[in-house]
């Protein structure tokens, strides 16, 4: 058969390899393109059902809040975006809520479960208003929270165990309410946790060995509950504490061993409580930082140990209401914060 191609030039078949080459190229172009465009619009459609659940979570909180006497909630409403709600702050870059604040607020109302999905929400601030009900256990999903304020509300209930799934909390705080039960033990395993208040509560059991777990720990009170029973050895793990606040509970043994091992506390409060026992003559050597140290209504005994001269930052010595005996000694004098 006659072909035709085998007497084409090489010069007349060059167009034709050239035409083939750029239409493969738009071709890829074109995919790659078409690729490009359905990723972006797969991403836009979850940052608007992001940003729609965020809109609905807070709209669902502010149906919950019965009394607004400032009327902070005014401007949650759509002629503003929501990221420009008073109270709420979003980042930049997914426009999700990053910040619920609205601490002193007065509200009146529940907090509803809806604020667990809140899922970019790093800082949750409902301190000083009037929230009853309980903790939601949702507040578990927001695996993102660096800060937990419902403190000096009217909350009752339990502490949710999910709270220790909030793995990245530092500072978690829930004093001034209602809460009953036990402490949960799984908070032990918040290893990035440096402030814990959990007290003036209607708190029972005891003190959670757990709690020996968190090393990066500050702050920790735990007063005015109804804990009862002795401190844990675990307590000696905790080795970044300055402040340890137990008074007003129905705690008992002797001064707890565990704290002396922890120099770096400044503030110990173990007043009205069941302690008994004499004081470590060497006691204010163990603590050199101490400046608060408060014992009183307690059972302790035996002599006042002269050591205490050496906590050189000493502020507040309340010893009343105790069976100590002998004589104060005169060197506590030599005190200047005293």
């Amino acid at each position: 058969m006659y072909n035709q191609t085998s007497h084409l030039s090489p010069s007349e078949m060059k167009p034709h390899v050239m035409n083939l080459g750029l239409f493969l190229f738009f071709l890829s172009y074109a995919i790659f393109a078409s690729i490009l465009r359905l990723s972006h619009s797969r991403h836009a459609s979850a940052a608007i059902i992001g940003n729609e659940t965020d809109k609905l979570a807070l709209l669902e909180f502010k149906s919950r809040v019965t009394v607004d006497p400032t009327g902070v909630l005014g401007s949650w409403n759509d002629s503003l975006p929501f990221c420009m709600w008073i109270g709420v702050t979003c980042g930049l870059k997914h426009e999700r809520v990053t910040v619920l604040d609205i601490e002193g607020r007065k509200l009146v109302g529940t907090i509803p479960p809806s604020i667990g999905n809140l899922s970019f929400l790093r800082i949750l601030n409902f301190g000083g208003n009037f929230f009853s009900s309980g903790i939601p256990p949702e507040l578990g999903h927001l695996r993102r929270l660096q800060t937990l304020n419902l403190s000096n509300n009217y909350l009752g209930g339990y502490i949710p165990v999910n709270l220790s799934r909030c793995s990245n909390l530092i500072d978690l705080e829930l004093e001034q309410n209602y809460l009953e039960g036990e402490i949960p033990s799984e908070i032990g395993s918040l290893s990035e946790l440096v402030y814990l208040y959990l007290g003036n509560n209607n708190l029972t059991g005891r003190f959670p060995s757990s709690l020996g777990y968190l090393s990066s720990l500050q702050q920790l009170s735990l007063a005015y509950n109804s804990l009862e029973g002795d401190i844990p050895d675990a307590v000696s793990q905790m080795r970044s504490l300055i402040i340890f606040e137990v008074g007003a509970n129905q705690f008992l043994g002797s001064f707890p061993a565990s704290l002396y091992n922890l120099s770096s506390l400044s503030i110990i409060s173990l007043a009205i409580n069941n302690f008994s026992g004499g004081l470590r003559t060497n006691i204010g050597l163990a603590f050199p930082n101490l400046q608060v140290l408060a014992l009183a209504q307690n059972w302790f005994n035996g002599r006042i140990g002269s050591s205490l001269s050496n906590a050189s930052y000493l502020e507040v010595l309340n010893l009343t209401f105790n069976n100590f005996t002998g004589t104060i000694p005169f060197s506590l004098g030599n005190l200047k914060s005293l």
